[in-house]
């Protein structure tokens, strides 16, 4: 699946212009065939179904 991945609190991974190589590394790490920096979070392709992405329908990102 595609997406853009969270962290632990469920916030996207946040990234800026010209950070596409470290999204590529978080995406890859989680078993995503590749990512991008699609600012301001990062994109990843090929991400197992187990792998949580931002669902705007069911945002759970807190800053706590």
């Amino acid at each position: 699946k595609d997406g853009y991945i969270i962290e632990h609190r469920g916030c996207k991974y946040s990234c800026f212009f010209g950070s596409s190589s470290w999204c590529n590394k978080e995406c890859t790490l989680k078993k995503g065939s590749s990512g991008y920096c699609a600012w301001p979070a990062c994109w990843c392709y090929g991400l197992p179904d187990s792998v949580k992405i931002f669902d705007s329908n069911n945002n759970k990102c807190s800053k706590k």
